[in-house]
């Protein structure tokens, strides 16, 4: 490894996360402000307002439970910022990201394999003896992704996964790639994914799932492998592993099927 072309790569990595954090960042800030310009307003008009403590604590519970819709519109601006990004370096936005054509066939042990590993998932985090401290945060985690409904079925199942994936596969990774070796590469950005979740069990499974996703992404080629393997997962996982019995017996069955659907890809994407 060239001393200048680690640094090179990793910079870019860099300003790519620090555009996705930012642009979450800039959502939130641009929501806050709004509700306090409503406010004043209020309070210039004669209306009654909240005293500046219960403001502030309504103004957090306003931001709380629109998590998901500033999540959707954050993701969606990234994805649009890059837009102009590429262009003003000529540069192809489906090249840059890798987003080439899936083979015939390809779609099915990718969706497979991703439901087998959101059961494998939920069934290690309900068999594990995990610390009750850390399951309840998990789970006070969790219900502060809001109620279900199109807002967030939009935000989880299908915004967040496609800019998560366009950033830390098709972005981060790739031009970590270029300067170190893949498994290096793997690591760092599926490190960063990881920690972007925030929450301990989060940063454990998403650091797993991005090492995973990274694995077919680089397999395949094509960042659509990654997307649609992140977009099952995110919709299996959020509203249909509750449902399976906490069973040793799933666990391995989950496991020999995303072995299974592993064994397809790999003959659908033979090494050259």
């Amino acid at each position: 490894m060239r001393f200048k072309q680690v640094m090179i790569a990793l910079g870019k990595a860099a300003c790519y996360t620090l555009l996705f954090i930012g642009t979450q960042l800039f959502v939130s800030y641009a929501a806050a402000v709004f509700m306090g310009i409503r406010s004043g307003l209020q309070i210039l008009s004669g209306d009654s307002a909240p005293e500046a403590g219960a403001l502030a604590e309504q103004m957090a519970d306003t931001l709380l439970g629109n998590a998901m819709l500033l999540t959707l519109i954050s993701n969606a601006l990234t994805l649009l910022i890059l837009l102009p990004v590429f262009a003003a370096q000529k540069k192809s936005y489906v090249r840059e990201i890798s987003l080439f054509p899936l083979v015939p066939g390809a779609i099915w042990p990718l969706v497979s394999g991703a439901m087998a590993l959101a059961a494998v998932v939920a069934l290690v985090l309900a068999l594990l003896p995990i610390p009750q401290e850390l399951m309840e945060a998990y789970n006070n985690a969790a219900v502060g992704l809001g109620e279900p409904g199109l807002i967030s079925a939009l935000s989880t199942v299908l915004f967040a996964p496609i800019a998560e994936e366009v950033i830390f596969r098709g972005l981060v990774y790739t031009r970590l790639r270029r300067a170190m070796p893949a498994a290096l590469a793997c690591v760092l950005s599926s490190l960063v994914f990881g920690l972007l979740h925030g929450q301990l069990l989060w940063i454990a499974y998403a650091f797993i799932m991005g090492v995973v996703l990274t694995l077919v992404f680089e397999r395949t080629g094509t960042l659509w492998a990654s997307i649609v393997v992140h977009v099952t997962f995110n919709l299996v996982g959020t509203y249909a592993v509750q449902y399976l019995p906490g069973s040793f017996f799933i666990l391995v069955l989950g496991l020999a099927g995303a072995a299974a659907s592993w064994n397809w890809i790999t003959h659908l994407y033979p090494r050259a």
